[in-house]
């Protein structure tokens, strides 16, 4: 759980990206959460009729920020996020761009700013999403059989 300061991710992906789910991003610490009820084996974030329950698990420490999860589609670009009390829709941002096969996606999430910074293949995309507060945790959602690999490091340089 990321709950202040700069932390860096870096997801990279071994298969071809183009139909299914794909996204990586943040989203709320749920400790208890269990997973399996909600999913049938296939978990998101961003289902409308989950919301409720996922803010039956809102603790003070989420802070003052309505953005619960935020993700980065790998195949659009596109970012989506969700205070989960209403239905979102991907949106353009400066600076978004599609991934393909083998692409290496770092993630910036600047607790201290409230950024949350997109990075390809060691070059700056851009601030996906700001106005972020309170804890978080990277999340992956992929189709079966897909794997990603995840590795904490440092940013990129300018």
């Amino acid at each position: 759980v990321m709950e202040s300061g700069i932390h860096y991710a870096e997801f990279q992906f071994q298969f071809q990206i183009s139909g299914g789910r794909s996204f990586i991003g943040v989203a709320r610490p749920m400790p208890n959460l269990d997973l399996v009820r909600y999913a049938n084996g296939i978990f998101h974030f961003f289902v409308g009729s989950w919301y409720d329950d996922f803010l039956a698990a809102r603790t003070g420490e989420w802070g003052s920020s309505n953005a619960h999860a935020c993700h980065y589609s790998l195949k659009t670009g596109g970012m989506s996020w969700t205070d989960w009390d209403r239905d979102t829709e991907e949106v353009s941002w400066e600076g978004m761009e599609r991934c393909r096969t083998g692409d290496t996606v770092g993630m910036l999430l600047n607790l201290d700013g409230g950024t949350l910074t997109v990075y390809k293949n060691d070059r700056l995309l851009g601030v996906m999403k700001d106005g972020l507060s309170g804890p978080y945790c990277w999340f992956v959602t992929v189709s079966r059989g897909k794997e990603v690999t995840i590795k904490k490091d440092e940013p990129p340089r300018a």
